[in-house]
């Protein structure tokens, strides 16, 4: 029978067989990175070499967002905790980024809390693995994603780590990164990897470690920046801070038993422990050096580390060959603790520490997965099936996030006050097929399919997809795609518990919102101007007094997607060229008001909410008394279009040893259709250029420039200012960042065939963003920084 080597579309998870090819003699469908890239649009591989050539500081997320459609954000249109913005594909959101570390998802970053504006207080699941101990990481794009279920709306990043090697051999790794600024924290990281038979050709080993420390920027680093944003009177009492830092701790062991020629059994296990160093950083971008936030303060002033992630992971994959057909089994257990300081969960004081005892969070994740490769001939096409299930169970107990109390606005009668159990969990069951349909042609594949997921916590959904590569000459080819993708809700959405509170602005204004007392009185006590917020130009629409509640809902239907894309690709002796162009219609997202409960009774007397008089502008505060609050629960908004194109071009000069590759993403929507808001703070379009040059086979040069266009929080400030609040998304100010370009460079030398050292700048000519008040501009760029890469081979 012939054999069809597949495409990166749903297969993906099993390219580790192909990649142990060191350690197993499995006569499998080949499924080589090169193949896989020409066989599926929308699909990105950084091999060994590409990460050796351009160094990471610390976190593989730098390069990841170097690929065609990819960039860094929050999950906030607001751009909330800017500078631990993570990876987002398609500008749809971080949360809808499916991370596997060798195909299998990794969702340590659940057990963070999850704010109202749609963040969380971590970096994400893409430094768990050192760059060191990584053999390549695919980035899958757009309908190729889809069939991954749940989280993968946007795409998926699989990180492949090294295998097991035939021979003894191992590495010692050290890199240093100093900034030009003291006031920017450094970086230094050493590790280890070794590997080797311990029975050959039946039992292989791979143990790798790391130890590594970025420090936080000085907390101070964006005084300028506040000083021009605040007033003088506020300037002393507000810090806008820079990055914070992390301590990494790792090591992994991976055990390869090779049963018989056909069979291969391994066992990974690994434990990371990841400290965040503590500057100053919260979810609404700054901290008060006076008041309820003082302890932010203190803690940033101590260089605290505020949060502690313990990972443990266990793994078991079975992958084998019957007959004709190829199967991959495997078992995963992870647990993450997160001992941190617990937070604020009422209105502009949501995710600023306000306490010294610290709790844990703690997040277990079962998961079985069972796929099996069916290679056939029908009709005259060559057909390669993929059958697919999984089950997975996720179990999080954070008491710490379910302590909001009530009795200021209210009390929710069905809901207690105190003692409100953290625990939640969500079990989740898939079935897949797919095919990979070679006609008779030779020229043209299909690959249709079809994912049925169900979530305990939301509705059951269905995934249709369907794509295709046609090669039209021998050097043109066309491909494209459709998928219906989707997304169940987290834990914190689906908890009932989980209560959050605006107690002063940020309530939405609907036919539910009414004024329940319009009578006003000044500070005194004696009758005073009524200011009607509803026209009051200073309140911009906004509910600026009322309080309300967000809940969460056990019951919330699934995000879902519908993401097509098409393009063509050229290639000739070395010369790619790639155009495409995505559409993704979002919709159902959850969001924090989507769902209005009821109004309950305030406390006795009302309570009193400071506004403005109209009538003498900047006017003289009056108090006016409220007596009812509103309870909304995490719910479903209404659509969102984001579209753009992607391109790359790649040319070979030299006989191969002078490289040029270039690619852009450039977005044509990116928009939240009720409020006109961004889904993702995302440049308009970025551009990312690399030029390779291997001058000898000693020396080696590489230089990096990316251009990011201007980023944008409201694309219609007049309308957005009426509805933003109808979504439950973050009050933002209309702001745009400007385009800018970051040019680095490094070179290499080979002393022998042990010893090996690459040093460079980064940001060349130490262009810098400042962090303000300012929603588009709440990241750091660094500056100028210089770094140095020694590594010894054995």
């Amino acid at each position: 029978m012939k054999k069809l080597k597949l495409s990166l579309i749903g297969l993906a998870l099993i390219s580790s067989v192909s990649s142990a090819e060191e350690t197993a003699e499995l006569d499998v469908i080949s499924v080589t990175a090169e193949e896989q890239v020409k066989q599926s649009l929308g699909v990105s591989v950084i091999n060994e070499k590409e990460l050796e050539q351009n160094p990471v500081e610390n976190d593989v997320s730098e390069i990841i967002a170097k690929q065609p459609g990819v960039t860094l954000s929050t999950n906030s249109p607001g751009g909330a905790r800017g500078n631990k913005r993570q990876v987002d594909i398609r500008a749809m959101g971080p949360e809808n980024t499916l991370i596997l570390v060798d195909g299998k998802p990794v969702k340590s970053r659940n057990s963070e809390r999850y704010g109202r504006n749609g963040t969380r207080n971590t970096r994400g699941d893409t430094n768990w693995v050192p760059v060191e101990a990584i053999e390549s990481i695919e980035v899958i794009r757009g309908p190729a994603a889809a069939r991954y279920g749940s989280g993968a709306m946007g795409g998926v990043v699989n990180i492949k780590t090294k295998s097991p090697t035939k021979e003894y051999h191992g590495s010692l790794n050290f890199y240093t990164e100093q900034p030009e600024d003291s006031k920017e924290g450094y970086t230094n990281r050493f590790g280890f990897n070794f590997s080797g038979p311990l029975v050959k050709d039946v039992l292989g080993f791979r143990l790798y470690g790391n130890l590594a420390r970025t420090d936080a920027d000085d907390m101070n680093i964006n005084a300028r920046e506040t000083a021009q944003v605040n007033s003088a009177a506020t300037t002393s009492n507000t810090i806008y801070a820079g990055r914070e830092g992390v301590k990494n701790k790792d090591i992994a062991g991976q055990l390869v038993w090779n049963i018989t020629p056909d069979q291969k059994l391994t066992f990974d296990a690994s434990y990371s422990r990841q400290g965040n160093i503590y500057n100053g950083d919260t979810q609404n971008s700054s901290v008060l050096v006076a008041g309820p936030q003082a302890i932010s303060n203190n803690l940033a002033l101590q260089r605290a580390e505020t949060s502690t992630l313990y990972r443990q992971s266990y793994s078991l994959t079975h992958e084998g060959k019957w007959g004709s057909f190829d199967n991959r089994t495997y078992f995963t257990f992870d647990q993450t603790r997160n001992y941190h300081y617990p937070e604020g969960l009422l209105g502009s004081t949501e995710g600023a520490y306000n306490g010294l005892e610290k709790s844990v969070g703690l997040l277990r994740n079962y998961r079985f997965s069972n796929e099996l490769y069916i290679p056939f001939t029908l009709g005259g096409t060559v057909h390669t099936a993929t059958i697919g299930m999984e089950a997975s169970r996720s179990e999080l107990n954070d008491a710490a996030s379910m302590t909001q109390t009530m009795s200021g606005y209210g009390v929710i009668p069905w809901l207690s006050n105190t003692n409100r159990s953290g625990k939640v969990s969500q079990n989740e069951y898939a079935v897949f097929l797919e095919d990979n349909i070679l006609l008779p042609d030779n020229k043209t594949i299909l690959t249709p399919g079809v994912r049925f997921d169900y979530s305990t916590n939301s509705d059951p959904n269905w995934s249709p997809s369907l794509n295709f590569s046609h090669q039209v000459t021998e050097n043109w080819k066309l491909k494209g795609g459709v998928a219906r993708a989707y997304k169940a809700p987290n834990l914190y959405q689906s908890s009932p518990n989980y209560l959050l509170i605006n107690a002063s602005n940020g309530c939405p204004i609907d036919s539910a919102n009414t004024w329940t007392n319009p009578n006003a009185v000044n500070a005194t006590g004696g009758s005073g101007t009524r200011t009607d917020p509803y026209t009051n130009s200073n309140a911009g629409g906004f509910d600026w007094g009322r309080a309300c509640y967000f809940l969460g809902n056990e019951n919330i239907k699934p995000e879902t997607s519908w993401n097509k894309e098409i393009g063509f690709e050229y290639e000739n002796d070395g010369t790619l060229f790639s155009l495409a162009y995505f559409h993704n219609d979002y919709r159902n997202k959850i969001v924090s008001n989507g769902e209005f409960i009821g109004t309950i009774d305030g406390p006795t007397g009302g309570y009193l909410r400071e506004i403005r008089s109209e009538n003498t502008g900047t006017g003289s505060a009056i108090y006016r008394n409220y007596t009812a609050t509103n309870v909304y629960r995490w719910g479903n908004a209404k659509r969102a279009l984001l579209e753009g194109l992607e391109g790359n071009i790649t040319l070979s000069f030299l006989n191969g040893a002078l490289n040029w590759s270039t690619n852009f993403t450039y977005m044509i929507k990116n928009k939240n259709k009720e409020t006109g808001n961004p889904i993702s703070i995302v440049p308009k379009y970025t551009i990312n250029s690399t030029l390779n040059w291997q001058v000898t086979d000693k020396w080696d040069f590489n230089t990096t420039y990316t251009r990011y266009g201007r980023q944008k929080t409201v694309e219609n400030a007049e309308n957005f200012m009426q509805v933003i609040y109808n979504t439950g998304e973050s009050l933002v100010n209309q702001f745009q960042l400007g385009s800018y370009s970051i040019w680095s460079a490094n070179v290499g030398y080979k002393f022998n065939d042990n010893f090996s050292l690459r040093v460079g700048v980064n940001n060349i000519f130490d262009k810098r963003i400042y962090r303000n008040a300012t929603t588009a501009r709440t990241y750091n760029e660094r500056g100028r920084a210089y770094f140095a890469n020694l590594r010894y081979m054995f």
